[in-house]
C-alpha cells in the first residue's frame, strides 16, 4: 500500500485504497476489484511490530500472507481465516503476487458479540494460541456470501439500519466460527494426547507469558503457576524450543516495547511505568543487558525512539 504507519488505528485503516467504513468503526477491504489489486498487506502488519487497537479477521482466497503474531510466525493460505484480537502485537511478513484477501477491521462496539458469548467459552483463549483456523472450500464460500452483503449494505447511506444490519452479518460469521472452534477443540482432543508432558509445559509457559509478561519477568513466576521448580521449567523449554526460557520472557518484553516506542503515543518513562518498570533508568538498563551489548549502543537506541 501507500501508506506505512508507525501506529495503526481505525481511523487511518478507513483511508486506504478500496476501503469502504461505517463510522470508521466498521472497515472492509478487498483485493478483488483490479482497482485494488495492488493492495499490499502492509497496512495491517508493518515491517515492525504494531499493537492494534481493533481486531481484524483476514480471509485468504488465493496465494499466501505471512505474519509473526506474539513472537510465533504463521502462514495465512487459501481458505484460511486469521483473528487477531485488540492489543495483540503483529507484524506484516510479505504476501505473494497473486495473494487474494478479505480484511474486515472492527471497532469493539461490532465485536461484542463474540466478547460476551466467548465469556463463557474457550474462544478468546483459542484465537490467542490458534489464530488461523483453515475452513472447508464451502464455508468459504458461505462466508463470502455473508462478505458480499455487508459490501452492500455498508454503501446503503440512506438506510438508517445499516449498523444493525452489519452487526447481524457479523452475528452469522461469529457463529460460524465457533462451529470452527467446536472442530478445532475436538482435533485438538486427538492432539493433546499424542504430546508429551515437556511439550504441554512448554505450550503452557508460552500462554502464560502471553498474559503475564507486561508484569512479571521472572521464571521463578512462571514456574510457580505450573506449579513446578525453575530448574525444571527451564530445562523443559530449552529442550522443547532451543531457547532459554528467559529469552522467551524478554523477547515478549521487548517486542511490546519496541510497539509501544514507535507508536509515538508514550514517553520512555510511559513505557517504563507500562511494562512494570521502577523507573525509566531500570528501563534502559534492561535493554542494555537483554538486547544491546553496551552502554554506548543502548544510548542510541534510547534516542533514537525517543
Amino acid at each position: 500500500m501507500k501508506h506505512y504507519y508507525l501506529d495503526l488505528d481505525l481511523i487511518r485503516l478507513a483511508t486506504e485504497d478500496g476501503a469502504v467504513h461505517l463510522d470508521k468503526q466498521f472497515i472492509l477491504i478487498d483485493t478483488f476489484d483490479e482497482m485494488t489489486e495492488g493492495v499490499q498487506a502492509g497496512s495491517f502488519f508493518v515491517n515492525h511490530p504494531v499493537k492494534l487497537s481493533f481486531t481484524v479477521v483476514i480471509f485468504c482466497i488465493s496465494g499466501w500472507m505471512k505474519f509473526q503474531i506474539s513472537l510465533q510466525n504463521y502462514v495465512l493460505n487459501p481458505n484460511d481465516i486469521l483473528i487477531v484480537q485488540e492489543g495483540t502485537i503483529g507484524e506484516y511478513r510479505g504476501m505473494s503476487e497473486d495473494a487474494k484477501i478479505v480484511v474486515i477491521a472492527l471497532g469493539n462496539e461490532y465485536f461484542q458479540m463474540t466478547n460476551q458469548f466467548g465469556a463463557n467459552t474457550p474462544f478468546k483463549q483459542w484465537l490467542y494460541t490458534s489464530p488461523i483456523c483453515h475452513l472447508k472450500p464451502e464455508d468459504i464460500q458461505e462466508a463470502m456470501t455473508v462478505y458480499g452483503l455487508m459490501k452492500q449494505k455498508i454503501t446503503e447511506k440512506d438506510n438508517p439500519f445499516r449498523k444493525e444490519a452489519l452487526m447481524g452479518y457479523m452475528q452469522v460469521l461469529t457463529y460460524n466460527t465457533y462451529k470452527y472452534l467446536i472442530h478445532h477443540e475436538e482435533n485438538s482432543k486427538i492432539e493433546k494426547e499424542r504430546k508429551s508432558r515437556q511439550q504441554e509445559i512448554y505450550d503452557s509457559f508460552i500462554k502464560e507469558i502471553q498474559k503475564n509478561y507486561t508484569k512479571e519477568r521472572s521464571i521463578s513466576y512462571y514456574a510457580d503457576l505450573l506449579c513446578i521448580t525453575p530448574k525444571y521449567l527451564s530445562q523443559v523449554v530449552r529442550k522443547v524450543s532451543g531457547r532459554f526460557a528467559g529469552d522467551w520472557i524478554n523477547d515478549f518484553v521487548i517486542l511490546e516495547a519496541k510497539a509501544l516506542l514507535k507508536s509515538r503515543k508514550y514517553t520512555i518513562q510511559q513505557v517504563a511505568d507500562m511494562l512494570n518498570f521502577a523507573n525509566q533508568s531500570f528501563f534502559g538498563k534492561y535493554f542494555s543487558e537483554k538486547i544491546l551489548p553496551n552502554s554506548k549502543k543502548s544510548r542510541s537506541f534510547v534516542v533514537h525512539y525517543n
